[in-house]
């Protein structure tokens, strides 16, 4: 009896698992909403709008990856004056790779 105990304990956790894996949903990293199959994926201007506003916000990381595409004219007009300014402001909050790319980008 303890034997079969020891094997069907395994299975039980296993179809329990089977059966409540549906009623998981994978949720956006952005909202923290559940994602459905109607979602409409996030375009890269859906996506820039985004950093631009937590950026504006004062988001260190975001304001350092914004610098970056401003620096090399990904998904914006290219605009070295903006990249400073960003990755100044990251800088400001001890964002380490916004320091190491502003001394970079002073030095060009």
């Amino acid at each position: 009896m303890n034997t079969a105990y020891s094997i069907m304990k395994p299975i039980t956790l296993i179809l329990a698992f089977i059966l409540l894996l549906p009623a998981c949903k994978d949720q956006d990293p952005f909202t923290n909403q559940t994602e459905t199959d109607t979602a409409t994926p996030m375009t890269s201007e859906d996506a820039i709008a985004k950093l631009q506003r937590t950026a504006q916000a004062g988001d260190a990381d975001d304001q350092y990856h914004l610098a970056y595409l401003y620096e090399n004219g990904l998904g914006v007009p290219k605009d070295e004056a903006k990249a400073l300014e960003l990755y100044q402001q990251a800088a400001d909050q001890d964002h380490s790779s916004a320091k190491n790319n502003l001394d970079t980008l002073k030095t060009h």
